[in-house]
């Protein structure tokens, strides 16, 4: 795999194109998945923890240099490592377990906004994971309702759906059902407090 530097990473993240973003990705995963792994093994993780805190991690990344809030005042292994470091504490205290980080590696402060940006990333993909229990067409009616923002018009057009009425009332159900599902899970109760 090919040595990239920051700005080679940016570039790929930001082209738009699938190759070289997953280059980006990769290169990513194999040169800094080790900073973060051993972070969450010496703060009581296990390797799946990292796994799903370095994917977390990747994510906001990708999302704060496409939204343009990623700042080239750091690097982007600093960046990441503080982005992961913070999810981690995030999930340490949403389990409540009270330790302190041991302080191995150089981290940077994330600044408010960045750090909204992770609770509001963290609660939609809880969201998309309750979805998932969903059927599919609950999940299509929801997704194009709260995620697109399309009225109930469109939704019957997008669904073809015999009447508007048809589409509030499936709504109606589906938004039942998932009220049910997050109600009888714990783990959805905590996430989207």
């Amino acid at each position: 795999m090919k040595q990239l530097n920051d700005i080679d990473i940016f570039s790929f993240l930001q082209s738009g194109e699938a190759k070289q973003q997953e280059y980006a990705f990769r290169y990513l995963y194999r040169t800094y998945f080790g900073l973060v792994e051993s972070l969450v093994l010496q703060n009581t993780g296990t390797k799946d923890d990292a796994a799903d805190i370095f994917h977390d991690g990747l994510i906001v990344l990708f999302n704060n240099i496409k939204k343009g809030v990623f700042q080239s005042n750091s690097t982007i292994k600093t960046y990441l490592y503080s982005i992961c470091r913070n999810l981690w504490l995030m999930k340490l205290r949403k389990s409540k377990r009270e330790i302190s980080l041991e302080e191995k590696h150089q981290s940077i402060q994330v600044q408010e906004d960045h750090f909204e940006t992770l609770i509001v990333d963290e609660r939609k993909e809880v969201l998309f994971r309750l979805l998932q229990e969903l059927g599919d067409e609950c999940k299509r009616i929801l997704e194009l309702f709260y995620f697109r923002k399309l009225k109930m018009n469109e939704i019957k057009l997008n669904l073809n759906m015999t009447s508007e009425q048809v589409v509030k009332n499936k709504k109606s159900r589906c938004m039942k059902s998932l009220r049910s599902i997050a109600k009888e899970n714990t783990f959805y109760q905590q996430s989207l407090r």
